[in-house]
């Protein structure tokens, strides 16, 4: 089994919503500037490509999707467990004792996300009751969020 962290070590209800905002905007806005690059929106027209209509979506979905997923899995893999929205918010996503934060254990937390996500945000509600706040996400992907620095005051749940 693992070794317990220290609930002052641990990231708060609050501080995980606050990355999850702020991640969401920054998808968001990368999204919406990529949509106005490749002419995908109110039908804009975009001279590099000649493709229809109809093809330009698909491609635009297609690399939007490419995108949110190397944001989510490289920052998180490649470069200490961070996203944008993380590091804002003074939390990291590290890999339990004896695991590790891989693109590929990061590629399936992100999909276990989303699941979660979509279905009305249940694998989260977890993180409520479990005494490491732990998410079906982090449970599936042997990972753990933690704050970033332990000199603020922690609290219980939210802050």
């Amino acid at each position: 089994m693992t070794k317990q962290v220290p609930v002052e070590q641990l990231a708060t209800i609050g501080r995980r919503i606050e990355a999850f905002v702020f991640d969401a905007i920054v998808v968001f806005f990368g999204s919406l500037i990529l949509q106005l690059l490749l002419g995908g929106m109110g039908g804009l027209e975009n001279p590099i490509f000649s493709v229809v209509r109809l093809q330009m979506g698909v491609v635009v979905y297609t690399v939007n999707v490419i995108l949110i997923v190397a944001y989510f899995v490289a920052l998180r893999a490649l470069l200490g467990g961070q996203t944008l929205g993380a590091r804002a918010a003074h939390v990291r996503v590290v890999a339990i004792e004896g695991y590790e934060l891989d693109p590929v254990n990061a590629f399936i937390r992100l999909v276990v996300a989303f699941v979660s996500l979509v279905v009305i945000f249940l694998g989260y509600l977890p993180a409520l009751f479990d005494p490491e706040r732990r998410t079906l996400q982090d449970r599936i992907a042997h990972t753990i969020v933690v704050r970033e620095s332990v000199d603020e005051p922690a609290s219980g749940g939210s802050e």
